[in-house]
């Protein structure tokens, strides 16, 4: 098809592509909120170098590089949380220098304003912290290397502390002068109260023999315990009151009252039951007397003071056995004692030695540090942040798709309409070439 072919089909189904433009951009019009806005954060970082001989780490052309890093996003993405792919993110994400200066801006383009934010000051912060750490990489080696030297140091010299305190503990007095005579007046001291603990010991076992109950019940014992024994209270009134009405018969009956042998035998049997209840009564377990129970409590107390006496005893002759042992291992544990605190003495001074070149290390690394620095500068904000960038792009491309239509759909009726609307079309279909044509021209 010519150049002039397509004049003449798109003027002659214009009205199609009119009316195909004016559906397409009415319903652009009516789905433009469906395309969500694109909104944009930006912070600005500047780089601070010490002037001086010696250069910082990396300079200004680098930290485009740092910045849009994946050690940097991943850093980011795991501090924020974000729900976006490592990918995502670091598409999303433009860093440039300002010019010739030394300040760089970060940006982040997302569909929420306050992600956009976040992210593009998070990076800033990210990317200063990196920084500082390729800037005193090679220090931290050393310093890191001291610093376990040095703990090493400190868990020897904590192991001698807790050697020596159980030195101390078995034996206090290894760190006096006077050591010898301090244990032996001790066990003299401790032998004087041993021999008053044994006299108190032998007046209170004399006390708890003398209060000892006996073996078989009293009279107030027996007569507590069958008084509050119900069953042989019953037996007791049974029996009275047969016996009563006995002697009543007796007085009022001759021999020959046919009653009396009953009455006799009755009376007998409730006797011999008296008797079985008393004795159930006395031998039981669970009878309680009060007068024979304060005499077991008062041997108990008894008894208890005598256990106190003998416990007070073994007390001061353990403890005596303790000193003499004590006296005994005094030269031993002396010479053990003096060996671990000069192994101490010696751990200090390399604990020192290693601490004072820590500090010159940490010295070296803030020296370091301080050469060069990435400061942010300018953090990101919401009055910022608001661009029209999603919604453009996605207008250009349904216009553009529009348009396609638009003209596709006027070819297609062009292809599909069967009359004759050129000269060539004639000698096509004739064989024969169009001499003259009337009217407008074909």
């Amino acid at each position: 098809m010519t150049v002039q072919q397509f004049i003449d089909t798109v003027k002659r189904r214009s009205i199609i592509i009119w009316s195909v433009l004016a559906v397409g951009l009415a319903l652009m019009y009516s789905f433009r909120g469906a395309v969500p806005s694109s909104f944009a954060g930006v912070s600005h970082v500047v780089l601070v170098a010490e002037s001086g001989a010696r250069d910082p780490s990396v300079s200004i052309v680098d930290l485009p590089s740092i910045a849009t890093s994946t050690v940097v996003l991943q850093r980011v993405r795991n501090s924020l949380k974000l729900p976006i792919s490592l990918i995502n993110l670091k598409s999303n994400v433009s860093a440039s220098v300002l010019g010739r200066s030394s300040i760089m801006a970060i940006g982040f383009r997302d569909q929420s304003a306050e992600r956009a934010i976040s992210v593009s000051n998070a990076v800033s912060d990210e990317l200063s912290r990196y920084y500082d750490e390729i800037s005193t990489q090679r220090y931290d080696v050393n310093v890191n290397r001291l610093s376990t030297a040095l703990q090493t140091e400190a868990d020897k010299l904590h192991a001698l502390d807790v050697a020596m305190s159980g030195v101390v503990a078995t034996n206090p007095f290894v760190v006096s002068d006077r050591s010898i005579d301090t244990i032996t007046s001790q066990i003299a001291a401790l032998d004087d109260q041993r021999a008053a603990a044994l006299a108190q010991l032998q007046g209170d076992e004399a006390l708890a023999d003398t209060s000892a109950p006996d073996a078989a019940l009293s009279k107030t014992a027996r007569h507590e315990i069958l008084g509050g024994d119900p069953a042989y209270q019953a037996a007791l009134t049974t029996a009275a009151r047969d016996s009563a009405q006995l002697v009543s018969d007796r007085a009022s009956y001759t021999k020959a009252f046919p009653g009396l042998p009953g009455e006799l035998a009755k009376v007998a049997s409730e006797n011999a039951s008296i008797k079985r209840e008393a004795a159930r009564a006395l031998t039981d377990p669970n009878a309680y007397s009060p007068s024979a129970a304060g005499s077991r409590a008062q041997h108990i107390r008894a008894l208890a003071i005598v256990a106190g006496d003998v416990a007070r005893v073994k007390q001061v002759d353990d403890l005596a056995g303790q000193e003499r042992a004590t006296l005994n291992a005094v030269p031993t544990i002396g010479a053990k004692y003096s060996q671990l605190n000069a192994e101490r003495s010696a751990l200090e001074t390399e604990y020192t030695a290693l601490a004072t070149r820590r500090a010159n290390a940490l010295a070296n690394r803030a020296e370091a540090s301080s050469l060069g620095s990435v400061v942010v500068l300018d953090r990101a904000i919401k009055a910022d942040t608001q661009l029209a960038g999603g919604r453009t792009r996605a207008a250009i491309v349904a216009l553009i798709f529009v348009l396609g239509i638009a003209f596709g759909a006027a070819f297609l009726v062009e292809s599909l309409d069967p009359r004759i609307k050129r000269a060539e079309e004639i000698e096509e279909l004739y064989g024969i070439p169009v001499v003259a044509t009337f009217g407008s021209k074909a």
